[in-house]
């Protein structure tokens, strides 16, 4: 038995539209074309097909993954198995943004103290990391190392800053202050280059290295530099998807006092104790800084 176009839409709840549409991309191919009206008529047993890609359709599994499904071997639960990851993944991403919006709304309201301080001339040395953001939301920034492997960022830059500051003392080059985090190095991709520096009072030899670390030096000259300090919490999650509410002071304060800052140039320092709202309690902070072009 044969079934019309109209009257397969009205059995399978498809529209007539989406039924020419399917058989023009060769996922539900009527079983008879007119070939000189072209009608198109369908068989009863076309409309259990016609309800699995409508279910498909419905779930966003995309049309060319019906497709395959439609053909010989192909497997419907796979590919709503890769629909389902994909939801997934888009939902993490959902969660994180909505998350970071909250934080962002939440930092807006904060007051940070910006200071406008000269610097000394500082040579300084360090290694990069390369820092990846994850899809999944549960998951924290990590380190990609040449061959591919990933590792907690904070167990990486641990590790980073132990051989930087184990080749010094090796070298008999001692730093003269607190490390930073050299922020000012965006990469092609969804992840960014870290710079993990400290002060030293002289620059190293040419040529010197890190074994196994990608190594820089240099050396500031003296200037002025915006900072603020920013209390850490829980739900600084980092993940690079908003503008920091601590930058955002720094921008402001630029704007405000008609300076203009090096966006190439933006640190953040050693953690350190801070005051807290209490007498007698402490807070941990990290200092963000920028430079002033002068």
């Amino acid at each position: 038995m044969l079934l019309g176009i109209g009257d397969f839409a009205r059995a399978t709840g498809l529209t007539v539209k989406a039924l020419r549409w399917y058989d023009e991309q060769g996922v539900l191919v009527p079983a008879d074309v007119d070939p000189h009206t072209r009608y198109r008529r369908y068989t009863i047993g076309q409309v259990e097909r016609a309800g699995l890609v409508r279910a498909l359709r419905s779930a966003g599994v995309p049309l060319a993954a019906i497709r395959d499904t439609m053909h010989e071997g192909g497997c419907a639960h796979e590919a709503l198995r890769v629909r389902r990851e994909a939801v997934r993944t888009e939902r993490a991403r959902e969660d994180r943004a909505l998350a970071t919006a909250e934080r962002v709304l939440a930092g807006a309201g904060l007051a940070y103290d910006v200071r406008l301080r000269a610097t000394p001339p500082r040579a300084w040395v360090g290694v990069v990391e390369y820092v990846v953001l994850p899809a999944d939301a549960d998951a924290g920034p990590v380190i990609a190392d040449s061959g591919g492997a990933v590792v907690d960022a904070d167990v990486a830059i641990e590790g980073a800053f132990s051989d930087l500051y184990a080749s010094l003392h090796a070298d008999g080059i001692a730093p003269i202050g607190a490390f930073w985090l050299d922020l000012g190095r965006p990469a092609d991709d969804a992840g960014a280059e870290v710079g993990l520096c400290v002060p030293i009072a002289a620059p190293v030899p040419e040529g010197w290295s890190v074994p196994g670390r990608r190594t820089i030096t240099g050396t500031r000259p003296a200037g002025r530099e915006l900072t603020t300090d920013h209390v850490l919490t829980d739900d600084d999650a980092g993940d690079g998807t908003a503008v920091h509410p601590a930058f955002a002071a720094l921008v402001r304060a630029a704007a405000e006092q008609e300076l203009s800052i090096d966006l190439g140039s933006v640190r953040q320092h050693c953690p350190r104790e801070v005051a807290g709202a209490q007498a007698g309690a402490t807070r941990t902070a990290v200092e963000l800084s920028v430079d002033v072009d002068e």
